[in-house]
C-alpha cells in the first residue's frame, strides 16, 4: 500500500473513532479520552526517550514519569481544584530528578550533568508537559466541540497541507533543510484550508458562536495551522538529531505516536489560550 494510502486509511479509521470517543463518551470529564491521553503520552515518552539517549544511557527518571503530568492534572482538576497539584508534582519530579546527579554525576566527575539533566527535562516537557492543556480542555464548557474542534484543525492542516503538496508542491519544496518535501503549495493550501474549518466549525456549530466571533474563528485557524508546521518541524529537527526517519513505528502509515501528535502538542496550548480569552 502506498503512503498516501496507508494515510487515508488511518484518517478515515481513526477519526470516527476519535470523535465517538469524544462525543459520545463525555462521562467522568472525559475519563475514557483521559486514558487513551495517558498511553500516548507513555507510547511518546518510550520513543523520545529513544531518541535522546543511547541503550546504554538513562534519563534521570524513569521513561514513564511523564504520564504522571496529564494524569496530576486531571485529578487536581476532578477532586481537589483549590490544590495547586499538579504545579507541586511537576516542581517534585524535575528536583527528584537533579537530586539523582548528587548520587550519580561523580562518576564522570560532573562533566556529563548539564547534558544528562538537560535531555532528562526535554523527556520531561515533550510529550508529557505539553499534553496537560488537552486536559484542561475537558474542563471548559462546551468542552466536547472544542476539543473536536482543535483535532479538526490541527489534523485538517496536516491533511491537507499533505494533500496540495502533493499536487501542487513538486516545483517549490526543499525551502528548509529540516523537511525538504515541505513545499510552499503545501504550506498555503493547509493555512486556507485550516481557516476555512474553523469559520465553518463556529458557522455551523450554535454552540460555538457563543465563544467565538467570526474574526476570531478566522484569527484561530490562522494560529493553528503557523503552530502545526512548527510542531511538526520541530519534532523534524528531533528526529534530524537523532539520525532516525520516524520516531517509532506503532501508527501505520504515520510511524510513531508523536509523528501523529507533533503539530497537536504544540497547537494545544495555543487554542487554550484563545478559549480563556474569548469566552
Amino acid at each position: 500500500m502506498s503512503s498516501f494510502g496507508k494515510r487515508l486509511l488511518l484518517t478515515c479509521t481513526s477519526i470516527p473513532l476519535l470523535f465517538s470517543l469524544i462525543y459520545f463518551l463525555p462521562h467522568y470529564n472525559h475519563l475514557g479520552f483521559v486514558i487513551l491521553l495517558l498511553l500516548a503520552v507513555l507510547c511518546g515518552s518510550y520513543e523520545m526517550k529513544n531518541m535522546l539517549f543511547t541503550k546504554d544511557e538513562k534519563p534521570m527518571l524513569p521513561t514513564w514519569i511523564p504520564m504522571l503530568l496529564p494524569a496530576t492534572q486531571y485529578i487536581e482538576f476532578v477532586f481537589v481544584p483549590h490544590l495547586p497539584l499538579f504545579d507541586i508534582m511537576l516542581t517534585f519530579l524535575v528536583l527528584l530528578g537533579f537530586s539523582k546527579e548528587i548520587f550519580i554525576g561523580g562518576e564522570n566527575d560532573f562533566t556529563a550533568t548539564f547534558n544528562r539533566v538537560s535531555r532528562s527535562l526535554l523527556l520531561l516537557f515533550y510529550p508529557g508537559f505539553l499534553s496537560i492543556f488537552l486536559v484542561r480542555i475537558l474542563f471548559f464548557e462546551q468542552s466536547s466541540l472544542l476539543l473536536l474542534m482543535v483535532f479538526f484543525l490541527v489534523f485538517g492542516n496536516d491533511t491537507f497541507a499533505y494533500i496540495f503538496g502533493m499536487l501542487f508542491g513538486k516545483n517549490n519544496r526543499n525551502i528548509l533543510a529540516v523537511s525538504p518535501n515541505k513545499s510552499i503549495a503545501g504550506f498555503i493550501g493547509g493555512l486556507v484550508t485550516t481557516v476555512l474549518i474553523s469559520l465553518l466549525w463556529v458557522r455551523f456549530v450554535p454552540p460555538m458562536q457563543a465563544i467565538f466571533t467570526t474574526l476570531e474563528a478566522i484569527l484561530i485557524g490562522f494560529t493553528i495551522a503557523i503552530i502545526s508546521n512548527v510542531g511538526d518541524l520541530i519534532e523534524s529537527v528531533f528526529k534530524r538529531a537523532a539520525k532516525v526517519k520516524d520516531s517509532g513505528t506503532i501508527i501505520l502509515g504515520r510511524g510513531g505516536i508523536l509523528d501523529s501528535i507533533d503539530s497537536l502538542l504544540a497547537s494545544v496550548p495555543f487554542f487554550t489560550l484563545f478559549v480563556v480569552l474569548c469566552s
